[in-house]
């Protein structure tokens, strides 16, 4: 008898250690996926808090007088994409940690365009693309968010009355268009994808961040290219229309 009650307490012993390794295997399981789940919110709100950093810092260069006046000369990046010669061109700046001021200009840009089917990119040189083996192109010391930003005129044929002046109709308007820009913030985490490094560099580099129809087949664009390498990104997009104040 005592023989047998020593092999009961063996299987029910057993059976318990099964018991207990299942629920930890699914208490694991449950730890390990709460986890992601926080780690992608908290990555998704990064992104979207640095692409919205841009448009505020742009935006709040409408109080300064002479900053606009600047971005509008040759060299800046509102006059740039207004010049009739550089419709369909995108000027591509990276911001960078360093850099707090005097970033939008074409001494700081790169440009890249589709001539047909292919890409253009290296016009101003390479110096407005982001390197992701470089820690000065992040945004901060953590090193850990990338942010591309774009710009270029729009092109749609306007049918509204938002492409022209205040105070005019359709009478007394002059024909003379408002300048219209596209400006679009992309940001992306390579340390949270298994891609290489040259991969989603080539991203930033060899496609706007905007699609373009050539013969019927639409070509990539930046978002297009990192969501094959899943990349986590956020892309954001807003038009700007220089008014005449009166």
């Amino acid at each position: 008898m005592r023989t047998k009650h020593t092999g009961n307490t063996l299987i029910v012993v057993l059976v318990l250690l099964l018991l207990i390794m299942i629920v930890g295997t699914w208490a694991i399981r449950g730890a390990i996926t709460s986890l992601n789940i926080t780690t992608n919110a908290q990555a998704q709100s990064l992104l979207v808090q640095n692409s919205d950093a841009i448009f505020f810092q742009l935006e709040a260069y409408t109080d300064d007088a002479l900053k606009i006046a600047e971005l509008q000369l040759d060299n800046g990046m509102i006059g740039f994409a207004n010049k009739n010669e550089n419709k369909g061109k995108e000027l591509v700046y990276c911001v960078r940690k360093n850099e707090s001021t005097d970033k939008y200009n074409l001494g700081k840009a790169s440009i890249v365009y589709w001539q047909g089917s292919t890409i253009k990119k290296n016009d101003l040189g390479q110096d407005g693309y982001c390197k992701s083996n470089k820690s000065n192109d992040y945004v901060s010391n953590r090193n850990a968010v990338m942010t591309r930003v774009g710009v270029r005129s729009a092109t749609e044929n306007r049918k509204d009355w938002t492409h022209k002046y205040e105070g005019s109709d359709s009478d007394t308007y002059g024909g003379k268009d408002i300048g219209t820009i596209m400006v679009s913030a992309i940001s992306y985490l390579p340390n949270l994808s298994s891609a290489k490094r040259e991969e989603i560099d080539k991203c930033v580099m060899n496609f706007p961040s905007f699609n373009v129809v050539v013969a019927g087949n639409t070509l990539n664009s930046v978002t297009d290219c990192l969501a094959e390498l899943n990349v986590p990104y956020s892309a954001q997009e807003m038009e700007y229309q220089l008014r005449q104040v009166n």
